[in-house]
């Protein structure tokens, strides 16, 4: 069995500690100047297009709701465009994409990365109203359709299963 003495057990503690206080900083810095609160009204009571046809609003009144956004030119939504699909069903989940030209890139991103979440295919309206900066993004939207997190930068699905069911603990508070 390994044996800690305490001057290695309080520098393990503070690598800890300075650990968390720098993944706060991270967490704080990539959602900085994203939107929070109700959704803009030009979301709230709309319905997108859908890659694959029909319409669909962004967001779930009877569930938490996970939004990636992304675009299809970005190397890093690619690494991690398929992540949002393992979220279990308990969850609304929903992919917004932004700065595109043709539906044909969005067709490309789908089968590239495998997402299979609906593409709701945004524009630069959608864009400005959210304050996207960076992608890809994220937003979790409670039922009354207020953002309650947002962040951007890549995200594992461990780190995307944890903010999401952290939040929802949350919101169950209160």
């Amino acid at each position: 069995m390994l044996k800690m003495n305490r001057r290695t057990f309080k520098s393990l503690l503070s690598n800890v500690a300075l650990f968390l206080v720098i993944l706060v900083a991270v967490e704080y810095w990539q959602s900085r100047n994203m939107t929070r609160g109700a959704l803009p009204d030009n979301l709230r009571n709309a319905s997108l297009p859908v890659l694959t046809g029909g319409t669909k609003s962004l967001w779930n009144p009877e569930k938490l709701t996970v939004v990636y956004v992304f675009a299809p030119w970005c190397g890093v939504c690619r690494a991690s465009g398929s992540n949002i699909d393992r979220l279990p069903g308990s969850f609304h989940k929903a992919a917004l994409a932004l700065s595109w030209a043709q539906p044909s890139e969005l067709e490309s991103f789908v089968k590239d990365t495998g997402l299979k979440v609906p593409v709701l295919m945004g524009r630069e309206s959608e864009e400005e109203a959210l304050r996207i900066g960076s992608y890809p993004s994220y937003l979790i939207l409670d039922t009354e359709g207020r953002i309650v997190k947002a962040w951007s930068g890549y995200t594992t699905t461990p780190g995307l299963w944890f903010r999401s069911y952290w939040t929802r603990l949350w919101a169950a508070r209160g």
